[in-house]
């Protein structure tokens, strides 16, 4: 499970979470997906995270 410094993005195919080092937020990112696949959720819940 990610700590505090990290944003969780996701699970792997395994299950496994996926973190991002909240240091590294300051980066571009890209959010891609066809209609209907979260991604304005997506944003919502990072926008959420970093308030």
């Amino acid at each position: 499970m990610p700590d505090s410094t990290q944003l969780l993005i996701g699970a792997g195919l395994d299950g496994q979470p996926i973190a991002q080092a909240m240091r590294l937020a300051n980066r571009h990112g890209l959010i891609a997906g066809a209609t209907g696949t979260g991604k304005t959720v997506t944003l919502q819940r990072l926008a959420e995270a970093f308030s």
